[in-house]
């Protein structure tokens, strides 16, 4: 058989499928309440859409349109559109989507309210790739890879009140965007480069009522560039000291070497004050507070302030005295190019809960977190004019004293946690300075954390970490760096 003659002996059998109901029978009953179906009577007209064309029929023969759920019917003269009447045209459109993402968007003619159109002919989503419209329900739903622009026009048909039909346009503008995410190239940094280190970096340690966690990851704009991780941290805890200590620092993305002054900052500070709350002023730390809480006389805060001198003081002198030590005049550097912010604490568990100890320059934040119950936050990050600018370790706090007055001792009576975090972290979860003294924000943030914080197996939970640091947060792509100090049950 010629294909004209397969062609013609198919529009045939499709033509009956789509006229004839026939009630002879109980296998052909059967077949009525098939053909009946919606979604079959909708590919028969797709595939009579095809065949007209290429079939030498009377064309009054078989001039067809659809009603009631899209049953095709051979039209009546009193369904026939009125071509008289101009097509009904009806613009839609809808939010943007994005691609690789499963969507299922509602259609919908707001000005046309009452509107019951019969669809003939969805050509234009039936061959887009993974786009489906559901004429009974008015749904466009699928998944796509095509990005940009796009307009799907439906046919069809609406009765008028008169008794007409009207022929209908429905016009689907939609935009398939990118994912965001997908748009971030990651290169890596340039491991010859001067003050070279890890884009990424992570540890943890832990005695037997302490387990420390820490991760420092390059942000989304640093890797899109291919340049280094700028932010640093440190941790130590000994089963042989009472002590933890956290550390973490943020270079200023504007320095060029401000990774190593990041670096060489938590490294000493931590280094220095391990060294001298292992010794007899960290013994006398809590001795000096518990009687300058009792009676703030003049003798009790001098003794307080000289062994923030002898620790956290002198810790903090330590790291800037490092940022200075690795200027090279030759090679043209100055301090500021190591310019860094610096969060430093320390503590440990004391009669009648926990003693907490902490130096604050910069932004970020840092605080003591008990879970649904309260929050510390260990002083007030540094924010200057402009969005982005802060204040950074330098000389000038030790030559006018205003060193002391960034130094914090708390001592809470429980604690699930003691968070230090550069900004990175805290702009996605504190979108304002208000919120950082917000319980349920940090609850937020907790909820997010402890899965990873309190895994057993410690690899895992550091892993799970590392993977949670590259959480979306619109508009915020800068390094993130995070340590957690959690008290044990």
């Amino acid at each position: 058989m010629s294909k004209v003659k397969l062609e013609q002996a198919l529009f045939e059998i499709l033509l009956q499928a789509s006229l004839t109901n026939t009630r002879q029978s109980f296998v052909q009953k059967r077949a009525n309440q098939y053909l009946d179906q919606t979604v079959v009577q909708h590919h028969i007209n797709a595939l009579l859409n095809e065949l007209t064309p290429l079939v030498k029929n009377d064309k009054s023969v078989v001039r067809l349109t659809t009603f009631e759920g899209g049953k095709l019917h051979k039209k009546k003269n009193n369904l026939s559109v009125n071509k008289q009447i101009p097509p009904l045209v009806i613009n839609v459109r809808l939010p943007n989507l994005k691609i690789n993402t499963l969507f299922s968007e509602s259609i919908s003619f707001e000005s046309e309210a009452n509107t019951k159109i019969s669809f003939f002919q969805t050509k234009s989503v039936d061959e887009f790739e993974g786009v489906e419209f559901d004429p009974d329900k008015l749904m466009l739903s699928g998944t796509t890879t095509q990005v940009g622009d796009h307009q799907f026009d439906l046919y069809g048909s609406t009765p008028l009140a008169n008794g007409q039909v009207q022929s209908v346009v429905v016009r689907i503008k939609v935009t398939f965007v990118p994912d965001p995410k997908s748009l971030w190239k990651n290169i890596p940094s340039d491991e010859t480069a001067r003050f070279h280190k890890p884009d990424t970096h992570h540890a943890y340690c832990e005695n037997s009522s302490m387990l420390l966690m820490g991760c420092s990851v390059r942000g989304r704009s640093h890797a899109h560039k291919g340049i280094h991780r700028d932010d640093d941290f440190k941790l130590y805890c000994d089963k042989s000291s009472e002590w933890i200590i956290s550390c973490v620092a943020d270079g200023a993305g504007s320095c060029k070497y401000s990774r190593q002054g990041a670096f060489v900052a938590v490294s000493n500070a931590t280094d220095s004050l391990k060294e001298s709350l292992n010794g007899h002023y960290g013994s006398a730390l809590e001795k000096t507070y518990n009687d300058f809480s009792n009676d703030s006389n003049e003798e009790n805060q001098k003794s307080l302030l000289e062994v923030y001198q002898h620790t956290i003081v002198k810790a903090v002198f330590s790291a800037a005295k490092a940022i200075n030590n690795c200027v090279d005049a030759s090679k043209g550097d100055s301090v500021k190019d190591f310019s860094t912010t610096l969060i430093l604490a320390a503590h440990k568990k004391v009669q009648g809960g926990y003693l907490v100890i902490s130096f604050w320059i910069g932004d970020g934040g840092i605080a003591i977190y008990d879970k649904n119950k309260t929050v510390v936050l260990m002083g007030e990050p540094d924010s200057g004019e402009f969005a982005g600018q802060t204040r950074f370790l330098d000389n000038r706090i030790f030559e006018d004293g205003s060193v002391y007055r960034r130094v914090r001792v708390e001592k809470v009576e429980s604690m699930s946690a003691l968070i230090l975090a550069t900004d990175g972290i805290t702009d996605a979860w504190f979108e304002t300075e208000k919120q950082l003294d917000s319980l349920p924000h940090w609850d937020r943030l907790w909820n997010e954390l402890e899965p990873h914080i309190t895994n057993k197996n410690r690899e895992d939970g550091l892993k799970g970490l590392t993977q949670w640091m590259d959480f979306w947060s619109k508009g915020n792509h800068d390094d993130r760096t995070i340590s957690v100090c959690l008290v044990k049950e």
